[in-house]
């Protein structure tokens, strides 16, 4: 038979890639068919054909590869072969690489054994020293080889072992205790510490299966089996701490267990954030951070919700973003081996694609930039593409379809962000030149589409309940850009005094009816009270909204201050404000029942909420009296009476900025923090405050950033 030639080998290569081959062929960086005896095992075709042994090589999949030294004399077939067997079956490499993945405890610097030539193991690749670096990570790797043959001084040469005794002695207790770890679930860092035992580790995982995973089934079903949790401890350590993590963060009748897992999480996210090495496990870890933002991981909890989360969220998603793109994750939006890791692809295309998620949410919550314009699946990724995801038996969710669905209606999210508020400077000319409207009206359609197609998607209440706040939410992100572009058209009249401009602003919105925009506006503030309903309404705060994940709290919030911009500008009769109010109400009360306590995400943020649309008083408070007992009352205050409510045409604050609200209700614009809030207990003090900041207003620190943040 004709030998093929090199180029219809690469063309075969790239048509059927094998996961094995044997070291003749290696060597030839030819391919290895295994499969001419009908067994796959060899000897191959090639080595039958020239009459030579065919010794099967070992895998080069996962962990760094050491490229080879071709200057030496070198014979695969003598030496690489036992070499490489007996390192992987020896029981003394395999336990010091798992000490070496643990977290480690006190550090101790051990003199290095000298390599025996008979047990080197070098991991072959396709690229010698003799080739050219591509980059200097390439130059590296072949340094790197060339220390590792590099011959070793003696131990009876060194003078440190003999010269400290002590050191002798500590040298040899650690060596002692490490030839016997200890494994699994014992030798993981909470449990060897004593900070957790196994049987409590094991009520985290359980609790954390039963009322979180759901949201974001990240976490390989396996490991939800008790006779897993050794080889979770053992292999996946930052996933493992992230849902103990989370799932210890509302116990308040242990607070020490989520004191003990959140500085263990911070130690492993500064070693990723340090360039430790991770996997897809710690990719997963700071996804499911980002979505519940344990308090445990912040320095300081403010009584009053000022945007932290979103802050740490946006830390957390940038960081997982780098991580996976560093690991190649990004090559799992396209279809490729199916002779691969099939299961390990697949747990990487998931990810990979919640990253996606992730960073286009986390963008829209808070009004910067994407990460990129990727990482996006580029070829329509549908529910088949994740089987984790499938129902396992008759009955079972199925998240694989409402994966699906999140992931459609993310990329609208990601269309209308990039699109409408891709930049402060594109997004006025588009609201003075009013081409923004058929971008808008396209938007909408595409939001109707994907109800129509998901909106009667079978699953379980709690579920359908994220799918329609999700929904409702994207509504209101698409159509208040009309609202604002309503607001940037008058005030871009001639220019009076604070007072005119409030006075034609008012008179602007007096009649929507009349507005070009009207259908938008009307829009705007109908989805913005539909999220509020379907909040408190449809979703147990106790039982499904104290475990959601935090956007979903933070919609909420984000569509409570929007009803209260849209109240100031004077678009609302006196009876739909006082609608409009009692269903914020309504809110805050769901948001404490949803908290486990007072420094919790839903009490804080209802506290921001009831400062924000705190009404004065008809009886000025007495000094004893304090802000709770003045609650919000369902009743408004006439708002051009009102002193408090005259406040500047820009409002102070942007909707999709928390921190500035923030500053508004404390009255500290200026510095940024919450040192004015003591000052406000009292509703007169708030009332004056309001007086004083009307007639002489300056703008909010959150308008320095021009570049993503619009002024409504």
């Amino acid at each position: 038979m004709e030998e093929e030639s090199p180029t219809e080998s690469a063309r075969r290569d790239i048509a059927k890639r094998v996961s094995r081959a044997c070291l003749h062929c290696r060597q030839r960086k030819s391919r290895c068919d295994l499969d001419s005896n009908g067994t796959g095992k060899p000897p191959c075709q090639r080595c039958v054909r020239e009459n030579r042994e065919c010794v099967l090589g070992g895998s080069n999949r996962g962990g760094r590869r050491i490229r080879k030294n071709k200057i030496q004399n070198f014979t695969p077939a003598t030496n690489t072969s036992p070499s490489k067997d007996s390192d992987a079956s020896s029981p003394s490499n395999s336990e010091n690489r798992q000490q070496s993945a643990s977290y480690p405890g006190p550090v101790v610097f051990l003199p290095p054994n000298p390599p025996a030539p008979a047990q080197a193991s070098v991991d072959e690749d396709d690229t010698s020293i003799g080739s050219v670096p591509r980059n200097p990570s390439d130059a590296w790797q072949c340094l790197t080889g060339i220390a590792t043959h590099a011959p070793t001084e003696p131990r009876e040469a060194r003078s440190d072992s003999t010269s400290f005794p002590a050191y002798t002695n500590l040298r040899n207790s650690v060596v002692s205790e490490f030839s016997n770890p200890t494994t699994g679930i014992r030798a993981y860092r909470l449990v060897q510490s004593r900070s957790l035992d196994p049987e409590t580790v094991w009520q985290l995982v359980s609790r954390y299966a039963e009322n979180f995973h759901p949201y974001l089934p990240l976490v390989p079903r396996k490991y939800f089996a008790r006779a897993a949790l050794d080889a979770f401890a053992s292999s996946e350590k930052h996933l493992l701490t992230a849902v103990l993590t989370i799932a210890s963060k509302d116990l308040v009748d242990q607070p020490e267990i989520h004191e003990y897992c959140s500085k263990y999480m911070h130690e492993l996210i500064s070693g990723i954030a340090a360039g430790a090495e991770c996997d897809v496990e710690a990719v997963e870890a700071l996804l499911l951070l980002a979505e519940w933002e344990p308090q445990g991981l912040r320095p300081r909890i403010e009584r009053v919700g000022r945007g932290e989360e979103d802050r740490a969220a946006w830390m957390h998603v940038g960081l997982a973003l780098r991580s996976g793109y560093f690991i190649g994750m990004d090559r799992t939006s396209f279809r490729g081996d199916p002779f691969g890791d099939q299961e390990g692809e697949a747990r990487r295309r998931l990810a990979w694609a919640s990253c996606y998620v992730s960073d286009r949410l986390i963008s829209v919550r808070i009004g910067r930039a994407f990460w990129s314009r990727g990482p996006g699946p580029m070829t329509g990724l549908v529910s088949q593409d994740f089987p984790s995801l499938q129902p396992a038996k008759e009955g079972d969710e199925d998240y694989s379809k409402i994966f699906q669905a999140m992931l459609d209606l993310t990329q609208l999210y990601g269309n209308v962000h990039e699109v409408l508020y891709s930049g402060m400077r594109t997004s006025n000319q588009m609201m003075l030149m009013g081409d923004y409207v058929k971008y808008v009206d396209d938007f909408r359609l595409a939001i109707l589409r994907w109800k129509s197609l998901w909106g009667s998607l079978d699953c379980s209440p709690p579920m359908r309940a994220t799918l329609q706040l999700s929904y409702e939410y994207l509504r209101l992100y698409t159509t208040a850009f009309a609202f604002q572009a309503a607001i940037s058209q008058s005030l871009a009249r001639p220019k009076t005094d604070a007072k005119g401009q409030r006075e034609q602003l008012r008179s602007t919105f007096k009649n929507v009816a009349s507005m070009q925009d009207s259908r938008f506006i009307y829009e705007s503030v109908d989805a913005a009270k539909s999220y509020l309903t379907i909040l408190v309404d449809l979703v147990d705060p106790e039982k499904h909204l104290h475990f959601m994940p935090l956007r979903f709290y933070l919609y909420g919030i984000y569509s409570a201050v929007f009803l209260y911009k849209a109240r100031s500008f004077g678009m609302m009769v006196p009876s739909e404000e006082a609608k409009v109010q009692g269903l914020v109400v309504r809110t805050t009360e769901v948001l404490k029942q949803a908290s486990a306590g007072t420094d919790d995400v839903g009490s804080r943020y209802a506290r921001l909420l009831e400062l924000l649309w705190k009404a004065k008083p008809t009886n000025p408070p007495t000094e004893s009296q304090t802000n709770s007992d003045f609650p919000m009352q369902t009743a408004l205050p006439n708002p051009v009476a009102d002193p408090y409510m005259q406040f500047s045409p820009a409002n102070d604050f942007s909707w999709l900025d928390l921190e500035a609200v923030g500053d508004y209700v404390s009255g500290d614009q200026i510095s940024g923090g919450l040192l004015g809030l003591d000052a406000f207990q009292n509703s007169s003090d708030m009332y004056q405050a309001g007086q004083d900041r009307s007639q002489s207003w300056q703008p909010s620190t959150w308008m320095g950033d021009m570049s993503s943040n619009l002024l409504f």
